[in-house]
C-alpha cells in the first residue's frame, strides 16, 4: 500500500498536498485538545505499535505491499483527527527512514489515513444508527467487521490508482494483487479487535468512540 514516487502521475503529487491543506485546517479547528493531554501517552503508545507491526510487511512489487493498517483501531480510539495526525506520523516515519519519497507523503496520508477513516466512520456511523447501546454490536460490526471492510477498500483504492496511474495493468493487479486482498483481511480485523476488546475492557476511557455507561 506505499506507493513510490514512480507509481503516482506527478500532477497528483501536487494535488495530494492541496487537498490535504483543508484537512490539516478541520483538525486544527476541531482537535480535541482536552482530551489528548489527558491521555497523550496512549496515543503514542498505539503510535509504537502501529509503526512496529507497518514494519513487518510483505510484498511482490513496488507498491505492492501488505501490512496492518491501523486505521479504523486509531479512529474508534482517538476519533477522526487523531486516526489522521496518528497515519500522517507513520508516513513520515517511512519519509525519514529513505522507505518512502517526500514527494508521496501526501498521497500516501490520503491512501491510509483520510480515506480509511472516512470509510471508518461512516460504517461506525451506521453501526450507532441501527443499534448504539449494545456491546457485541459495537465490537463485531463497529470494530471487527469495520476494520475488514475499511482494509479491503482502501486496498483496493489503492490498487485502482496504479492502474489509473498506469504504474501496471488492470489485468495484472487483479492477477498479482488484489486476490491477496483476503489475505489482509483477516488479520487487521483479528487485531483491530483484539487491541479493542482489550482497551474496553480494562480501559474503556481510553477509547473515545465507545460509552461505558451505554
Amino acid at each position: 500500500m506505499n506507493l513510490t514516487i514512480e507509481l503516482i502521475p506527478q500532477a497528483w503529487l501536487y494535488i495530494a498536498y492541496l487537498l490535504l491543506l483543508p484537512v490539516l485546517y478541520l483538525i486544527y479547528s476541531t482537535f480535541p485538545g482536552e482530551w489528548f493531554k489527558k491521555n497523550y501517552n496512549i496515543f503514542f503508545a498505539i503510535g509504537l505499535f502501529l509503526m512496529v507491526m507497518w514494519y513487518m510487511k510483505a510484498g511482490v512489487h513496488a507498491g505492492m505491499v501488505y501490512h496492518y493498517l491501523g486505521a479504523t483501531l486509531l479512529t474508534l480510539m482517538f476519533g477522526w483527527q487523531l486516526a489522521i495526525v496518528g497515519i500522517m506520523i507513520q508516513v513520515l516515519i517511512l519519509v525519514m527512514m529513505g522507505i518512502l519519497e517526500w514527494q508521496t507523503f501526501a498521497v500516501n496520508v490520503f491512501l491510509m489515513g483520510v480515506i480509511p477513516v472516512i470509510i471508518t466512520s461512516f460504517i461506525l456511523f451506521l453501526v450507532e444508527r441501527i443499534e448504539n447501546n449494545h456491546f457485541i454490536i459495537y465490537f463485531f460490526a463497529g470494530a471487527f467487521i469495520n476494520a475488514a471492510v475499511t482494509v479491503a477498500v482502501s486496498v483496493y483504492l489503492t490498487s485502482m490508482l496504479m492502474v489509473i496511474g498506469d504504474a501496471y495493468s488492470y489485468n495484472y493487479i487483479t492477477y498479482e494483487y488484489t486476490p491477496y486482498i483476503f489475505l489482509m483481511i483477516y488479520p487487521e480485523a483479528f487485531l483491530t479487535g483484539l487491541v479493542m476488546i482489550i482497551m474496553i475492557v480494562n480501559f474503556p476511557q481510553w477509547v473515545r468512540s465507545f460509552d461505558d455507561n451505554k
